[in-house]
């Protein structure tokens, strides 16, 4: 959590270095604030194409109205708590009703951010060689492709021979006398329950169709905040802010990620593309805020429809994590 507040402390400096304040006012009365809708409608479509893609790890053992209402839920969680709590919180509470396991909860969780990963390299291998200095997210980009790759073999092993990964945990296990080998046996079981959806070529489709859509959605979403500020944005800004975000947010921070998303969003456009520093500046903080409130809006709607309370989902999201460490 200290590392977290510093970096965003740090961050936060960076991303309003060198602005002439009295340059904001004017970029702020320029912005086209009807950009916001369809910006607002591309949200709401990337909200429920993750939503889509998590039924289909769940085995669609759960409705999509659910589905969407604990994916909110998770984003409000990971906005307002420390720790990024909001991924373990939904795993909980899909596991509420004892028909899922948490432990297969989460390994579905892990799938999503192994998706997401290579999703985003492969929009910035698309996107990078037009744009004249793709700068630092050209090496995280090929770091995050190999870790994701790696990290998708491992998976789709483990869901193909499940017994393989059994054996190994059970030696584990065996040669550690303090370790309660039937329990870490049992989450194995329900890690592995999760993995399903890899052990069919339609499943894996289903994956990354739902991935492309998901995240064509946030193109899209970045696309109407930039039209908002500056004429005539291009798709290759849209993807290049898309890429650099997300994968800066990976940064520890404080909740919501304040301080990294800004600066990393201000000098992806200002560096590469040419933005003015305030234009930039106020890009960054203007979506930024734009996601916070909708996304925690529909956290609190979330949270009232499935009848939850933060302190329960904070709870049980650490007792999961720190199980599953």
């Amino acid at each position: 959590m200290a590392l977290g507040i510093v970096v965003s402390l740090v961050c936060l400096g960076l991303a309003v270095a060198g602005i002439e304040w009295s340059r904001v006012g004017g970029a702020l009365r320029r912005a086209d604030w009807r950009y916001l809708l369809p910006a607002g409608v591309a949200l709401l479509g990337f909200l429920l194409a993750r939503s889509a893609r998590w039924r289909v790890l769940l085995g669609g053992r759960v409705g999509l109205g659910r589905v969407f209402s604990l994916t909110n839920a998770g984003y409000l969680i990971s906005n307002i708590l420390p720790l990024r709590l909001g991924d373990p919180a939904r795993a909980v509470a899909v596991g509420l009703d004892g028909e899922i396991k948490v432990s297969t909860a989460l390994s579905t969780v892990v799938v999503e951010r192994v998706l997401d990963m290579l999703t985003v390299v492969a929009l910035l291998g698309a996107t990078a060689p037009f744009v004249a200095d793709a700068g630092w997210t050209r090496q995280a980009g090929i770091a995050g492709a190999l870790m994701g790759v790696a990290a998708m073999g491992l998976l789709t092993a483990l869901a193909l021979r499940p017994r393989w990964g059994k054996r190994v945990l059970s030696r584990l296990c065996g040669g550690v006398d303090w370790l309660d080998a039937e329990r870490w046996l049992g989450w194995y079981d329900g890690l592995v329950e999760g993995l399903t959806a890899l052990r069919s070529g339609r499943g894996i489709a289903s994956l990354i169709g739902w991935s492309v859509v998901a995240w064509s959605m946030t193109v899209a979403h970045y696309l109407g905040i930039l039209g908002a500020f500056v004429e005539r944005p291009s798709l290759v800004e849209a993807s290049f802010l898309t890429c650099a975000t997300a994968l800066g947010v990976a940064l520890p921070s404080s909740p919501g990620a304040v301080g990294v998303f800004h600066s990393v969003a201000r000098y992806a456009l200002e560096l590469p593309f040419g933005f003015e520093a305030e234009t930039a500046m106020v890009i960054a903080f203007a979506a930024h805020t734009f996601q916070y409130v909708v996304m925690c809006g529909l956290g609190v709607v979330g949270l009232l429809r499935e009848n939850l309370s933060l302190a329960q989902l904070r709870t049980g999201a650490a007792i999961a994590a720190q199980r599953s460490e």
